[in-house]
């Protein structure tokens, strides 16, 4: 059995549908994935053992109106991939687990019962019904169990475990780094990262930066998060691999952030990625002084930013003589 799944080119969502996969291999065995996705997404999607068929395309390009040229292109293009990927032929489903305009389009262009997820909250459907197939989930539920239950729904099979099993191989390397930090990720003003930049040299914590050295591909992102004792990162592509790959440390999420769309570690993590989205936990002075002190095992002293003054401008507040 073959599924086909479209997926916008955004590589920050490709490991939350992971588990969905490993899921319905187990449950379905000899089930096999096409992705059609673009060109960013498309190397991520090959890192789970059963995608065998990655088809990229810039699923946008079908948003361009059939009667304009860009639109004849785009129709030619698809065509054109289709043939170059005749496997597409022998999927049952196509999935889209997304929503979005080009997924939309690209599952109606395939030729198999297409499904779709829908969140009520989101909007109303559309009057003309875009999937053979949709189904509703709860607006509370977080998006790796989202797609899980899709996918469950889809080829009817229980979930009799929500620990979610990302399907990634892992080659455990010699750790060699304290920590690796990803501040791209992390939702904080610019003085807030200076501020955990110092904080982390003062205490003379060993450092990987991934946003300042930027892995070069997929294998030296696994590489270099497996090589590193803890990770201090926010919720985007290197929280989530951390996460499925197991390495300990502090997701930073924005405020109420972490119910719906956090990261969930792997059940083969001993220690979890934690995430924290309410102040103070999601502040950089705390973020930076917890993670100091769980590395240097309490050895570090804390230092915290000083209060501002509470005396009005201008207005010197003598303290009371005893």
């Amino acid at each position: 059995m073959r599924i086909a799944i479209v997926a916008p080119d955004l590589p920050d969502e490709v490991i939350p549908t992971f588990p969905a996969l490993t899921d319905a291999v187990r449950a379905r065995p000899g089930l096999k994935f096409s992705v059609i996705t673009g060109p960013e997404a498309a190397g991520w999607f090959r890192r789970h053992p059963d995608v065998d068929e990655v088809v990229v395309f810039d699923g946008t390009a079908l948003l361009a109106s059939r009667w304009t040229p860009e639109g004849w292109r785009a129709g030619r293009a698809w065509k054109e991939a289709l043939r170059a990927h005749p496997q597409l032929e022998q999927c049952e489903y196509v999935i889209d687990p997304f929503g979005r305009p080009e997924t939309l389009a690209m599952a109606k262009r395939v030729a198999a019962t297409s499904v779709g997820i829908a969140r009520p909250a989101k909007g109303r459907l559309p009057r003309r019904q875009p999937y053979d197939s949709q189904y509703p989930v709860p607006d509370d539920l977080h998006r790796v169990q989202a797609v899980r239950v899709l996918f469950a729904a889809v080829l009817e099979y229980s979930l009799h475990d929500l620990n979610p099993d990302y399907g990634l191989s892992i080659e455990a390397e010699p750790v060699v780094t304290d920590l690796l930090v990803d501040t791209d990720g992390l939702p904080f003003e610019q003085t807030g990262i200076e501020l955990i930049r110092r904080r982390l040299a003062e205490t003379g914590v060993s450092l990987d930066d991934v946003s300042a050295h930027p892995p070069g591909d997929m294998d030296e992102w696994q590489r270099r998060l497996t090589q590193s004792r803890y990770v201090l990162v926010g919720n985007n592509r290197c929280g989530w691999l951390a996460a499925a790959l197991g390495i300990p440390g502090v997701c930073v999420c924005r405020d109420g952030e972490a119910k719906h769309d956090g990261v969930i570690t792997t059940r083969r993590s001993r220690q979890k990625l934690i995430n924290v989205d309410h102040p103070p936990m999601n502040q950089p002075e705390i973020v930076v002084e917890s993670i100091i002190q769980v590395i240097t095992q309490g050895k570090a002293p804390i230092e915290l930013p000083e209060e501002p003054s509470s005396s009005p401008d201008g207005v010197e507040v003598t303290p009371e003589r005893p």
